[in-house]
């Protein structure tokens, strides 16, 4: 019986349409150039994807969209940001956390006859939430989308821009 549970968990109830914006004055990652080779890492369970490099920019925009299947909302997606490296192994610049549940229990309401631009819901930056910003869940072109401004942990500097949209998935009762 534990492994029919464990099946129903692992069960898609949506995707999560990562739109990776930007980074603002990332810490400098390679002394000699004094600049960094930024890259942007999600991990959610066992999926794992990236942007492109951005090189030899310690603000770098990407505004590249990585998709995850989201399984379990209570689980956060964990972000870091990474410098390329020729001959070593990539440096660490940062880690973050994304909190799924305010655009998941967002996307559980019935908002078709919601204006477009509505602000469902404001997160606040306090404790340890990595927001350097209040964040925004909105009712935007039909679908639920939020704003984030991740403050990067075990690094003295860096910021990276986000937006979250919920895809819902055919079939599925949030």
């Amino acid at each position: 019986m534990a492994t029919a549970s464990a099946a129903a968990k692992e069960e898609v109830i949506g995707k999560l349409n990562v739109r990776v914006v930007r980074g603002t004055n990332l810490a400098i990652a390679d002394p000699l150039t004094h600049t960094s080779d930024p890259y942007v890492v999600l991990q959610y369970g066992a999926q794992k994807v990236k942007t492109s490099v951005q090189k030899k920019n310690p603000n770098p925009v990407w505004n590249e969209v990585l998709q995850l299947s989201v399984t379990d909302p209570t689980k956060p997606v964990h972000l870091e940001v990474f410098d390329e490296d020729k001959f070593t192994a990539d440096d660490s610049m940062g880690a973050a956390e994304i909190n799924l549940t305010d655009i998941y229990d967002t996307a559980k309401l019935d908002l078709k006859h919601a204006s477009n631009g509505t602000r469902i819901k404001t997160i606040y930056p306090v404790g340890v939430n990595y927001l350097g910003g209040e964040s925004h869940v909105t009712w935007k072109d039909g679908k639920v989308v939020q704003d984030f401004i991740l403050k990067l942990k075990k690094v003295d500097s860096g910021l990276i821009v986000l937006q979250l949209e919920w895809v819902h998935v055919p079939g599925v009762k949030l």
